[in-house]
């Protein structure tokens, strides 16, 4: 296949695996548009030319065959899209058009999904809105986390993005348009019910689940902490599952060293990670 020029939209680092991944196959990057300082260092790096924003692409006179917006959080507006001949392929870590818009494995946890997925799709005007070129889907585990989704999601970008440069070489034999009438938007300021605060007259499976995903480990959580109130104050829970017991909703039936058993609906859950609203740990 013989080479391309492109520019490269992202923040996280499966911008720069398939960053490396487009100049190991001959294809030349003009520059990048870093949304994170790790995606600065490895461009300038490479030697390459980095912007902070995607506004900042105006400056350039130059144009490419293709753009690629690769975890970023930017609306690519349509002049700087204009700037690629050959137009602009996006990553979204859900499967379109059923999940659209931010933070989408949360909602497809929270949703009770078995399934989940990623899409590299043509970008137009709209977010989320252009035909499909590569789509890859995979489980949603038992005990899945938005961490542990995430991190899939990341997987699945990484392996299938030689599909979408073959896709590129062959014309995108396999481009499709999405079905619109199956289509969900999230929006990026969309919060749970009750900005995530456990609901102990739901069943266990249902505390459990929202507890999981709004676990994004160690991350920032764009979302919301699943949490609780105590006299008063909140206690943000880290981590969930259903045990045996039962009694009044929301009433503690033992307390432990790494957290408390509460009643539900029916049953009862172990809610362990306990931190107050600054993240110290709960005695």
């Amino acid at each position: 296949m013989s080479g391309f020029s492109c520019i490269l939209i992202g923040g996280k680092n499966l911008t720069i695996e398939c960053g490396n991944r487009l100049l190991a196959a001959g294809h030349r990057i003009a520059s990048v548009v870093a949304g994170h300082k790790d995606v600065a260092d490895w461009a300038r790096q490479s030697g390459l030319d980095v912007f902070q924003s995607v506004g900042d692409l105006r400056e350039t006179e130059e144009r490419v065959d293709y753009i690629f917006s690769i975890a970023n959080l930017e609306m690519v507006p349509s002049d700087v899209l204009g700037l690629a001949r050959q137009g602009g392929i996006n990553f979204h870590d859900g499967p379109l058009p059923n999940y659209a818009g931010l933070n989408v494995p949360v909602w497809a946890i929270l949703a009770g999904e078995k399934t989940h997925g990623i899409t590299w799709h043509v970008m137009e005007d709209g977010a989320d809105r252009g035909d499909i070129v590569v789509q890859r889907d995979f489980d949603i585990a038992e005990d899945e986390t938005a961490l542990s989704l995430n991190a899939k999601c990341f997987a699945a970008g990484v392996e299938s993005f030689d599909d979408v440069l073959s896709e590129i070489a062959g014309g995108f034999p396999n481009r499709r348009a999405q079905d619109f009438s199956e289509r969900q938007y999230f929006e990026r300021d969309r919060k749970p019910a009750h900005m995530g605060q456990l609901d102990f007259r739901s069943g266990a499976a249902e505390v459990v689940r929202l507890v999981r995903a709004l676990d994004h480990g160690d991350y920032d959580n764009p979302v919301a902490s699943a949490w609780f109130q105590q006299a008063g104050q909140a206690v943000l829970v880290g981590a969930a599952e259903g045990t045996d017991g039962e009694g009044a909703p929301g009433q503690v039936l033992a307390v432990r060293s790494d957290g408390v058993d509460v009643a539900v609906a029916a049953g009862a859950v172990r809610l362990s990670g306990l931190q107050d609203s600054f993240g110290n740990a709960v005695d």
